[in-house]
């Protein structure tokens, strides 16, 4: 019996995103930052959660097409008050991108970004008890 590995093997998302790259505008292929990503399973679905520092829910786009979530944004850092001598906080464009695995309820997914950590919920169906149907 083959066992199923959620999210085709986490550390493949990294390839994924590079093929991704190869084919999308030149925006996409800015991509300044990747943040970081944990996914767990239970026995209700998928929790992905990303961590994305100061930003804003409105500067996060989430998005599913053909069984690909994608998640990007941009993070802006305010250097308003003076010219900015050293910078080591991550900022601009980011996008990340992730294989649902198949029984998932696309529809129910949902977001929250609260204190700089997106999470998204990501329920699986609902399996069908077989069912007896009785002739007569």
């Amino acid at each position: 019996m083959n066992s199923y590995l959620p999210f085709a093997l986490f550390n493949e998302f990294r390839d994924a995103n590079s093929a991704f790259e190869r084919q999308h505008s030149d925006s996409e292929r800015r991509a300044q930052w990747q943040p970081a990503v944990d996914v767990c399973e239970n026995d209700g679905g998928f929790l992905l959660v990303m961590d994305v520092p100061g930003m804003a829910p409105d500067a996060v786009d989430i998005s599913v097409h053909n069984g690909i979530l994608t998640v990007q944004g941009e993070r802006k850092i305010d250097t308003s008050e003076g010219k900015l001598s050293i910078s080591e906080r991550w900022q601009g464009t980011f996008v990340r991108r992730f294989t649902l695995p198949e029984g998932v309820e696309v529809e129910q997914i949902a977001a929250k970004l609260e204190h700089g950590v997106l999470a998204l919920n990501i329920p699986k169906c609902t399996k069908e008890e077989p069912r007896k149907i009785r002739v007569q």
